[in-house]
């Protein structure tokens, strides 16, 4: 191989790495955001969680709703259902027929702490892997954004039982 050649197969290596490296740390630097949009969500929604007093934790907007300890635990529930199909660890369980506030802080601070350990494994790949088949088929980037579709929609209710009992929901800090 001449020097030319042997020249010109450094320079492109060189290129491609220093691609590969920007790409990965771009990457990278998704995830972190991502994991910082987790840490919001969890704080907001222990706020919400913790905002209602204990002795309403029953209460019902009308006969067919949810409790809002049980529509606080179906938030998680269902965190843990999209995050879980990332293939990163199963999410922790909701308490069984308990749906006081102390069972139901414990479990969605447990349910976070996992979601944010599970968003930050991710890799630029996951993002873009198909997990499941048929019409269960999504990207990892589609069950990210089901999640904290459901999350915020679910949490959002959360408010609305606070203001019908006379609680001023906490606000969101951006």
């Amino acid at each position: 191989m001449n020097r030319r050649k042997a020249l010109g197969s450094l320079v492109a290596g060189a290129a491609v790495t220093a691609v590969t490296v920007g790409v990965a740390k771009a990457a990278d630097t998704e995830i972190e955001i991502l994991v910082g949009h987790w840490k919001k969500s969890k704080d907001l929604t222990l706020k919400t969680a913790e905002a209602m007093p204990a002795e309403n934790y029953d209460f019902k907007p009308f006969p067919e709703a949810r409790a809002f300890g049980a529509e606080q635990q179906h938030l998680g529930q269902a965190e843990g259902f999209y995050l879980g199909r990332l293939g990163k660890g199963a999410a922790p369980a909701a308490p069984k027929n308990d749906i006081t506030k102390d069972a139901t802080v414990k479990y969605l601070t447990a349910l976070f702490d996992w979601s944010i350990g599970v968003v930050g494994q991710l890799t630029a790949a996951d993002l873009t892997k198909t997990f499941g088949q048929g019409k269960q088929a999504a990207t990892g980037l589609e069950l990210l954004y089901q999640a904290m579709i459901h999350t915020a929609h679910t949490r959002g209710y959360g408010e609305m039982y606070l203001r019908i009992k006379g609680v001023v929901p906490p606000t969101y800090d951006v």
